[in-house]
C-alpha cells in the first residue's frame, strides 16, 4: 500500500516536467528545422535582407505558434487559448507593450539625469525591421517557452506560488548560459522579469500582455539604444552608458540595472496583488484561492 501511493507520488512528480521538456521540443525543433530550411533556399536567391528576414520571421513565428497548438491538442485534448488570437488578446498585447514603454522609459530617464546615459547620434543604417523580426520572434518564443509551457503546466500541478518560484529561477539563471552575466545581474533578471512575467500571465491567463511588454523592452534597448553583437543588429542611436555597473548594468544591459530591478519588480508585485484579488491564484489541481 505504501509504495503503491509512493509510486503514484513520484509519478505526479515525474509527469509534469516530462510534459514541460516534451513541449520545449515540440515548439523548438520544427521552427530550428523549418528556418534552415528557409534559410538554405534563401541563400540561392537575389532578394534583399529585409525580405529575408521577413520571411524567416513569419516561417519561425508560424512554426511555433502551430506547433504550440498542436502540442496542447495532442497531449491536453484542448485547444491552445493561452495563445489565441482576438480581440482580448490583441489588447492585452497592446497594454503590455504601453507598459513596456513607460519602465525602459523610466529607467532610461533616470540614468540620464543620473548622467550615466547619453545619446551621441544616430546611425541612419540600422536595420530597423531586421532588428524587430529578430526580437518579436525571440520574445514569442521564449514567452510560449517558459510561461505558456513552463509555467503555466508548473501552475496546474502545484499551484502559482511554486510556479511563480520555478518560472523565475529558470528564467533568471538560463542567463549563466551567456557570457558577461554576473550573480547581481542573474539574481535581478530572475526576480524583476519572473515576478513581472508570472503576474501577466496569472492576471490575463494568456502570454499576449508578457510577449507585448517583452517585444518592446527588448527592441527599444537592442534595436534602438544598444545594440545585440551577437546577432550583428546594430542600433538605431549611438548612445553610451557610463558609470557604475549598478546603475548602468553593464556588461549585460539595462536589464541588471538598479533602477530596472526596483521599477519592475514594483509593477510586479502590484500586479500579483491585482491578480490575486481577481482570484487568479491557482492551487494545485486549478482550485482556485477564491472561490
Amino acid at each position: 500500500m505504501i509504495m503503491k501511493h509512493l509510486g503514484r507520488m513520484i509519478k505526479r512528480l515525474i509527469f509534469p516536467f516530462f510534459q514541460i521538456i516534451t513541449g520545449i521540443v515540440f515548439v523548438n525543433v520544427p521552427a530550428f528545422v523549418l528556418r534552415s530550411i528557409a534559410q538554405l533556399i534563401l541563400s540561392t536567391l537575389v532578394i534583399d535582407d529585409v525580405v529575408k528576414s521577413l520571411i524567416i520571421f513569419l516561417v519561425r513565428t508560424v512554426t511555433v505558434y502551430f506547433a504550440y497548438s498542436l502540442f496542447v491538442r495532442i497531449f491536453e485534448k484542448r485547444k491552445a487559448e493561452e495563445i489565441a488570437i482576438n480581440t482580448v488578446s490583441l489588447k492585452e498585447f497592446a497594454c503590455g507593450g504601453l507598459l513596456g514603454l513607460f519602465s525602459i522609459t523610466a529607467v532610461m530617464t533616470l540614468m540620464w539625469i543620473s548622467g550615466s546615459f547619453s545619446i551621441n547620434g544616430m546611425d541612419h543604417s540600422a536595420p530597423l525591421l531586421k532588428n524587430f523580426f529578430y526580437h518579436a520572434f525571440y520574445a514569442l518564443l521564449q514567452d510560449i517557452v517558459y510561461f505558456a509551457i513552463l509555467f503555466r503546466i508548473i501552475e496546474k500541478h502545484f499551484g502559482s506560488p511554486v510556479a511563480i518560484i520555478i518560472a523565475s529561477i529558470v528564467f533568471g539563471f538560463k542567463h549563466l548560459l551567456f557570457p558577461g552575466y554576473t550573480l547581481w545581474s542573474v539574481v535581478a533578471q530572475t526576480i524583476e522579469a519572473g515576478i513581472l512575467f508570472s503576474a501577466l500571465f496569472i492576471l490575463t491567463r494568456r502570454i499576449w500582455m508578457i510577449v507585448g511588454f517583452h517585444l518592446i523592452w527588448n527592441y527599444i534597448e537592442y534595436g534602438l539604444i544598444l545594440g545585440f553583437d551577437a546577432e550583428n543588429l546594430t542600433p538605431l542611436f549611438n548612445s553610451e552608458l557610463t558609470g557604475t555597473n549598478l546603475i548602468t548594468g553593464k556588461p549585460v544591459g539595462i536589464e541588471a540595472s538598479l533602477f530596472t530591478f526596483c521599477i519592475c519588480t514594483v509593477v510586479g508585485i502590484v500586479m500579483l496583488i491585482k491578480a490575486y484579488k481577481k482570484g487568479h491564484f491557482l492551487l494545485p489541481n486549478w482550485k482556485t484561492v477564491h472561490e
